[in-house]
Order: C-alpha cells, then structure tokens, then sequence
C-alpha cells in the first residue's frame, strides 16, 4: 500500500511539475521562398539568462515558466524541416542573444507585456559565416491575457524575423565561429563613420553608404521649401539635372553635420561612444497606424495585439524623448535600451 501511495504521490508530482510550464508551439511556417536555399537551420543560443520569464497564465493567474519543447537549436531546426527541403551547402544561423517576457502595469482590464528580443542571423559556408540581419528591440502587447498572447506570438516574430533574412544576401567579410561572440563591435570597429572624427558632407542613399562614408559622387546642392524642409538634393552637370527625391535619402552631411531622415522629416544625428544617435521617440519615427511588425520588420504583417509604445501619434510624440540609435549593421533604429 505504501509503495502504491508512493507511486502516486510521484506521478502526482510530476503532473505539477507540467503543470507550471507553458510550452512554446512553433505553429505555421517559416518556408523560404527566396533565391538563396539552405541546407539546415542551426541555432547558436548565446543567451546570458536562459530563462524565457515566468508569467500569470489563466483566471487563476497561475505561474508559468515559459519554456522551449526542448532545445532552440532542435526546435529550430524542426520547424525548418517542416517546409523547406535541405539546400545546398550554406546553413542558416540563428544567434540567440536574449528572449525574456515580462508582464507591467494593469488598468484592471488589460495588462502590459513586453517581449525582449535580440537575434541574429547568418550564412554559414564551411566554418565561415557571413551576416544577414539582426534585431535587438523590446515588443509591447496590451492585452486582458497578455502572458497567453505573448507566448503565441513568439512564432510569429521569430518568422517574419527569419522570413526578412531569407531575403537578404550576405553582406560583410566571412567570420569564424569565435567572432561571433561580438560581432556588432568586430564591425563597428571597421566603419570609417564611426572611427573617423570628420564626417564627409553629401547625400547617402543607404545605411552602408553612410557608415562606409561613401557620399553620392557630385556636388548636390539641397532644395528647400516655404518650411524650410528639404525637399530633394539636385546636381547639375554639363547641363544634365540629376535629381534625389527625400524618400531616397538616408541622410545627408552638411558641413560636417549629419540629418537623418524619418517619418518627421530630418533629425539631427550626433554620435558618442555608442554610435550614431537621434533625440527621438516612436512617436517621430513611425505613424500611429504601423504595428510592431513595420516598425521593426520593415514588412506588413501581423502580430496579434503587439502595439508601438502609444496608441495615437500626438500623444506618441509628446512623449519621454531619448537617444534612438542608428543600428550600424541594419541601419534601423534600435530600441534595445527601452
């Protein structure tokens, strides 16, 4: 009788132990419909806590651990072989840096979450790998089961996070696996914008041309309207006009200055020892109407019940300003410090 009261104190246990995890689902695709096929997916997990967060699940509000099925370098890899048949001989790597949730404020109805996510990701050719894109940023949801909505959306950020690298080619010098630990300052180290004290004065079309300080070549001369915004750059050569409308523009250099531009026409863009850096907030970068999917992906989509921080551009913008830096391998805003 003891030994059965034993037995079943045991699998009692172990029913509770199960009980206090909420297991992610790796539910729908991450399928590569793009011109560069892949072998394997492979995960390089360099999280410091490699502990997701323990949030309220239910009515009852009971504390769960929220866990992978099993490892993110298995789960992964899975859920890649689910719809994409093995490539050639260049694997995709994901670099996981941090993924915590964490659950805030409550009106009574709703509550805050917010989602921590830092990844990167590369082309692994041998043992060298080429980088493809990253993200650090904080995703905010506001919902009446916000611990439940944000384990849902876990799939579905790290999809559209993957599908984004699926249509990018390797850029950068190949790097071995040791690099990897610190790649974002390996590059940074290499940028003449950021080692340079002296800014060259221009027009740049794209992130790499200005953090490689590579200029439109000619002299362009900027147009400015009744507001005094810019309205495009013009360069005149042997009679021939050639014209750069705003939205071509990343930033331009003047006298030494840099404005970059957003979605509140152009900020000034100073520099420390971080980087490059605006005075802004999500209010001055996106409009109100964009999700969380825009905003960090660049693409339209959805993430169910995932917001930017504000619900209306006005009081978006009368919000806390503070440094919004420029991501020098993405040339995206990183909002990793929020």
């Amino acid at each position: 009788m003891s030994k059965l009261m034993q037995l079943a104190f045991i699998f009692m246990a172990i029913i509770a132990f199960a009980q206090t995890k909420e297991v992610i689902k790796f539910r729908g695709s991450i399928v590569n419909y793009s011109e560069n096929p892949y072998a394997f997916f492979k995960v390089i997990d360099q999280r410091e806590d490699k502990q997701i967060g323990t949030l309220p699940f239910g009515d009852q509000k009971e504390m769960k651990e929220v866990v992978f099925p099993s490892t993110p370098d298995a789960d992964f890899s899975a859920w890649y072989l689910k719809s994409n048949q093995p490539g050639k001989l260049t694997d995709f790597v994901l670099v996981l840096k941090k993924l915590k949730l964490s659950t805030g404020e409550s009106d009574g109805k709703k509550t805050e979450g917010k989602m921590d996510f830092s990844a990167q990701t590369f082309a692994k050719t041998g043992d060298k790998y080429q980088f493809l894109y990253k993200k650090d940023t904080v995703f905010t949801f506001y919902d009446k089961e916000v611990s439940e909505l944000m384990v849902k959306n876990i799939p579905t950020i790290f999809s559209l996070f993957i599908k984004k690298s699926y249509s990018l080619n390797p850029t950068g010098n190949s790097v071995s696996l040791n690099d990897l630990a610190d790649y974002s300052n390996l590059v940074k180290n290499n940028y003449p914008a950021l080692k340079e004290a002296q800014l060259k004065d221009g027009i740049y079309t794209d992130y790499l041309s200005f953090f490689n300080q590579t200029p439109e070549k000619g002299d362009y001369v900027l147009e400015i309207d009744k507001k005094g915004e810019v309205t495009r750059a013009v360069k005149d050569e042997n009679g021939k006009k050639t014209k750069i409308p705003v939205y071509k523009m990343f930033a331009y250099v003047e006298k030494g200055k840099a404005h970059k531009s957003t979605f509140s026409g152009f900020m000034d863009l100073d520099k420390d020892e971080n980087g490059f850096y605006m005075i802004a907030n999500r209010g001055h970068l996106f409009p109100v109407q964009t999700n969380s999917t825009y905003g960090m992906f660049g693409l339209i989509g959805g993430i169910a019940g995932a917001i930017e921080q504000g619900a209306r551009q006005k009081k978006m913008k009368a919000e806390d300003s503070g440094k919004v830096y420029i991501d020098p391998l993405t040339g995206e805003y990183d909002f990793s410090e929020e």
